[in-house]
């Protein structure tokens, strides 16, 4: 037969053999282009320049984007790296029976061309039936308004050719470049080889150690501040390193020194099962560690977003307690009562009633505060004992909260909306205060005490002469009152937009306006923001997900194919098969769950710089975060048991082909 039709025939026969690892793979690829095709519609659709409060989303889609497309080349490379390894025998073959290299490149050009078009075309048919679907799903959790006019992007389908297109090609190339480098006896003995273990054992053992370990240290004892990225980046880099490293040496260790605890080792259970994975460990150390870190990833993606979706309405509540709020300087064209004035005449323009309003007039500075003691701020840029104060006077107090309390002349009261104060008296400069109460909760602001970023002081003193005097203290003599006003609005949605507009319409040309705070809109922006982060979290666990549980099924099919000898030798030796099956059964389970043990592991060292990261969204419930935590966690557990079992049919189908 001529050359030009057997090599696309071999290449199509190839495929169907070894279906048993091409079809997985070929799943998983159609998988990634239906991802990737959704994100890059969802991205390029027009209708979501068009959509109220939609600016973060169409962010967050761009992001996810870019972070899946750096995701997906490695998993595919590696993914590949597995099928081709399976394939180095056949190929051997080949080159022995007469095949050059280069009818060996033309037959892998041609397999390759077949898995794209068939992975690209599944993940474009289901991008194209589930897309509309899956839009209306992120509307939904959004709460964006829902619209059916999504329609098909061609800027989509362009983007996911040329980006698939791309990395088979660089898949091709490594394979060719493995194939070209290597003689057939290079190639025949491929197949069987294993991950080789590191030189000095004992010193990438303690390596392993100390990158973990710094890494766990970063991660517990990271607090807010403008640091806390690039040590969230640097912890997450050194546990990845620090798992290899274990993963590779350290648990090689561990296997060597029971082996060298003679009574423990040569008893018949634990010296088959010491023995077999030593040798497990050595040829599969990178593929549990990277079981290890999808499974941490998956665990954290999911925790976060999971926590801050279910955690929105403490989030709103924080962070916008008013549906409006308007701060300006005293003193100019703008007074309370025709502010009141104004409120009336627009809200009946809107058909909407306003209600439980408060106001006040307050001073506020920058401080550093030490302890108890607040001191004049100096210099730029951020210190981490920068706060604010805000000075409120004792007659507003009683009329906002409807009290009646009293304060002498060096009397204060505190409130803060991060922790407590915490001390009976305070310094403003050489002035000292006795703090007479601290307050749990006010009306005009939320209090939250694990709250580290942006917590502000409010002090009510007694009147004004008191606001001025510390003023003084502070550094900040020059500053004039603020008042501020703020209030809930009732009524329709539209009728509310048509309210927010027309107040904003009044206030643009006012100088005198320091804050006009949408509290409603910025609710929907904030639902938009953690409903996209969700879909987001949910898609990018089904990911990790995914990548996981194709190295976890093709670890299975090489242990598979290696017991599958090793099972008759054991049987040889007077080992009965009961006793070969637990043996081999005891080994698989502790391989394959380790890197589930260090996932829980990584997750609970990292989980104080999870809440501090959360804690810059503004969700600061503790307990809905624990609670999140600990059952993702166990979910997460039960579907990595799950996906244990489905695997290991795969080995123990392989195993008894020996019989």
């Amino acid at each position: 037969m001529n050359k030009r039709f057997l090599l696309p025939k071999l290449a199509f026969v190839g495929i169907k053999k070894n279906g048993i690892t091409y079809f997985p793979y070929m799943l998983a690829g159609i998988f990634s282009v239906f991802v990737f095709f959704v994100f890059s519609s969802i991205m390029n659709n027009e209708l979501m320049k068009k959509l109220p409060h939609s600016a973060y989303l169409v962010v967050l889609m761009g992001i996810g984007l870019f972070l899946l497309g750096v995701i997906l080349v490695p998993f595919l490379l590696y993914s590949n790296s597995f099928l081709i390894k399976r394939r180095k025998l056949e190929l051997g073959l080949y080159s022995i029976l007469g095949l050059e290299k280069k009818h060996i490149a033309i037959m892998m050009f041609f397999e390759t061309m077949y898995i794209f078009l068939v992975i690209f075309t599944g993940g474009i048919i289901l991008g194209v039936v589930f897309s509309k679907l899956l839009f209306l799903v992120l509307l939904n959790l959004t709460r964006l308004p829902v619209d059916t006019g999504f329609t098909f992007s061609f800027i989509a389908l362009k983007i996911s050719f040329y980006y698939f297109v791309g990395v088979s090609l660089l898949n091709l190339i490594v394979n060719l470049v493995q194939v070209f480098k290597s003689n057939p006896n290079d190639l025949m003995k491929g197949a069987k080889s294993g991950e080789k273990p590191p030189k000095r054992l004992w010193i990438s053992a303690l390596l392993g150690i100390v990158l973990l370990a710094a890494g766990y240290y970063i991660a517990i004892i990271s607090k807010v501040d403008s640091g806390i990225f690039t040590d969230f980046l640097l912890a997450v880099a050194l546990v990845v390193l620090g798992t290899h490293f274990f993963f590779k040496a350290g648990i090689l260790a561990l296997l060597r020194i029971l082996k060298g605890n003679r009574n423990f080792y040569y008893r018949k259970a634990n010296y088959t099962t010491i023995s077999g994975m030593l040798y497990r460990m050595k040829k599969s150390a990178a593929s549990l560690a990277n079981i290890c870190i999808f499974s941490t990833m998956t665990i954290i993606t999911l925790l976060c977003t999971a926590a801050l979706w279910f955690g929105t309405s403490g989030v709103l509540d924080f962070q916008y307690p008013f549906d409006f709020r308007i701060d300006y300087k005293s003193g100019g064209s703008i007074d309370r009562k025709g502010l009141d004035s104004m409120l009336s005449q627009l809200s009946g323009e809107a058909h909407v009633n306003v209600y439980d309003k408060i106001s006040y007039a307050y001073m506020d500075t920058g401080a550093l505060k030490t302890e108890n003691k607040f001191a004049k701020k100096s210099g730029k840029g951020f210190l981490p004992n920068a706060e604010t104060i805000k000075l409120i006077t004792l007659q507003d107090y009683n009329r906002m909260e409807r009290q009646n309390e009293e304060l002498g002349e060096d009397e204060v009261l505190v409130y803060s909306t991060g922790a407590d104060f915490g001390f009976s008296s305070v310094l403003f400069g050489s002035d000292t205060y006795t703090v007479k109460k601290e307050l749990a909760q006010t009306n005009f602001d939320r209090k939250s005490s694990v709250a580290r970023f942006g917590q502000d002081y409010y002090f009510i003193v007694k009147d004004q002469n008191t606001v001025k005097k510390i003023m003084v203290e502070a550094g900040n003599p020059e500053k004039d009152f603020t008042d501020s006003i703020a209030f809930q609005v009732n009524g329709e949605d539209k009728n509310k937009k048509e309210f927010a507009n027309l107040l904003s319409g009044w206030f643009k040309d006012k100088k005198e306006v320091v804050l006009l705070k949408n509290g409603i809109a910025g609710r929907d922006e904030t639902v938009s923001m953690n409903g996209g982060l969700l879909f987001l979290g949910i898609f990018f666990g089904i990911i990790f997900s995914m990548c996981l549980l194709l190295i976890m099924y093709y670890k299975q099919i090489t242990e598979g194919f290696d017991d599958r000898d090793k099972f008759s030798i054991m049987q040889k030796v007077g080992m009965s098969d009961p006793e070969v099956r637990g043996t081999i059964k005891r080994q698989i389970l502790l391989v394959f769950f380790l890197p589930l043990v260090f996932a829980v592991l990584h997750t609970l060292a990292g989980f104080g710089m999870i809440t501090e990261l959360l804690g810059v969204l503004f969700l600061y419930n503790r307990t809905l975060i624990i609670a999140t935590g600990v059952v993702v966690s166990c979910i997460f557990a039960v579907l990595y048991g799950l996906s244990y079992i489905f695997t290991s049919k795969v080995y123990y189908s392989i195993v008894r082909q020996m019989n």
